[in-house]
Order: C-alpha cells, then structure tokens, then sequence
C-alpha cells in the first residue's frame, strides 16, 4: 500500500516517491481512505513520539557525544539547539513595557472590532465620510479565500 521508506533516502528521493505513489493511488484506484488514515496516524505517532521527553533526553544524550551534532551515514544532520526561547519580561519592573503591553492589547482589540465590522458589509459596499479629509469613501467587504482539503481526526 504505501512505499517503504528506509533511512538510505535523500530529500529529493523522498519527494519523488510522494509523487510516484500521489499518482500510484490515483491511477490504479487506491483505498485512499485507508491510506489518509494510516498517514494520520502515522503523523500522531511522530508527533508523540517526538513530545516524549525521555525519548528527547536520549536523544539529546546520543547526540551529544559528537559534540554539537554530527551527521548520520545517510544524510541525515542531528545539531544540538536551544530552540523556543522565552523571556518573561513581568520582573522588569519597566512601567514603559507594561503601558505598551496594555496599548497594544486595546489596539489588537479595536483591529479585531473593525475587522468584524469590515467583514459585516454587504458586497455593495457602504459609504463613510473619511476622518480628517471629509471625502466620501465606499468601503467593501474584504476578499475571502479557502482551500478545499480533507481535515483527518483519530477517535479512538
């Protein structure tokens, strides 16, 4: 059903199989519903896998024996990284940080509430006098845009 992938594989490799095996299913009357649950799966179990930490703490361990990372004999490069830095700037006791932090919460909200009102026009559009300039302008509904796809969830 799906290709077997081994650990020999270079990126283009791989894209030229996800290809083969697109047009593989497609061609020849795949069960692709049984396909696009075995990937969805397949991805959870990669994405767990991935979040356990005893399995990151291994693998920060293994690799830490090259030094700072090293490359596997396929191709594939393992670096040590700090990755998702934070800072907490709460104990900065910088009253100028805090009154931006509370202006741009008010400006996030009023762009959210003219937002919501811009998408609330009919597609004639609404007249408004412009502040300042005192112009007539038509405002119009933003453009929407979507792209059909399938959305996969595990239940049990």
């Amino acid at each position: 059903m799906l290709p077997v992938i081994t650990n020999e594989l270079s990126k283009t490799q791989i894209k030229t199989i996800a290809d083969q095996t697109a047009q593989d299913i497609i061609n020849n009357g795949k069960d692709v519903i049984l396909i696009a649950d075995t990937i969805a799966k397949i991805e959870l179990f990669i994405k767990e896998l991935k979040a356990t930490p005893e399995y990151l703490d291994y693998l920060i361990l293994e690799v830490s024996k090259y030094g700072k990372g090293m490359t596997t004999s396929t191709g594939t490069k393992l670096e040590l990284a700090e990755v998702g830095t934070k800072y907490d700037f709460s104990k900065c006791n910088d009253a100028e940080i805090i009154q931006m932090e509370y202006d741009l919460i008010l400006l996030e909200e009023r762009i959210k509430d003219r937002k919501d009102f811009l998408k609330s026009i009919d597609k004639s559009g609404i007249q408004t006098i412009g502040e300042g300039t005192g112009e007539v302008i038509t405002l119009y509904p933003p453009s929407k845009t979507s792209k059909s796809s399938v959305k996969t969830t595990i239940i049990k």
